[in-house]
């Protein structure tokens, strides 16, 4: 049994097939462009499409079912859609509101958490061990980024802190 790859990886100047792919929500929630997470996030040609769309379908799925209250909330108050819902002027950014900025965020940092995470199931080498370790740091500050995004969205505080 080979361990080789059969395919090379694509360079990071390659341009990835999934540019224009966008994978469609549940109806409240905005959809994910592939393309524009593969570009926020910095992820080059060694994240193949199917692995981006697998993870960013959980990613989604995940991030859905945490607002899950929040969302039956504001359909309860009458906005049908995540972009519907009403913010202040200080909300909105670049004429769209922060809701959708953060929601993006919460499911391309999950995505992202979850593909650096698995990076030492593909390369098991020391040189992968090693960097899978020092990669830590980004995935602890990816979940981070993603939970902040969630309790930001329903309007929470990121942290709590009790002392004993």
């Amino acid at each position: 049994m080979s361990f080789l790859a059969t395919e090379p990886a694509r360079q990071a100047s390659e341009t990835p097939s999934d540019e224009d792919t966008v994978i469609t929500n549940a109806a409240f929630w905005p959809d994910i462009s592939l393309g524009d997470l593969r570009k926020v996030m910095r992820l080059d040609g060694q994240v193949t499409t199917e692995r981006l769309h697998h993870a960013v379908i959980e990613a989604m799925t995940n991030v859905n079912n945490e607002l899950t209250a929040w969302r039956v909330k504001q359909q309860a108050a009458g906005f049908n859609t995540l972009k519907d819902v009403p913010v202040s002027d200080e909300e909105t950014i670049n004429n769209e509101s922060v809701l959708l900025q953060r929601y993006r965020r919460a499911v391309y940092c999950h995505a992202k958490a979850n593909m650096v995470e698995r990076r030492r199931d593909v390369d098991t080498t020391g040189d992968g061990d090693n960097l899978a370790d020092k990669l830590s740091t980004t995935i602890t500050d990816l979940w981070r980024d993603a939970r902040w995004a969630i309790q930001d969205i329903q309007g929470n505080q990121r942290g709590i802190a009790e002392l004993v």
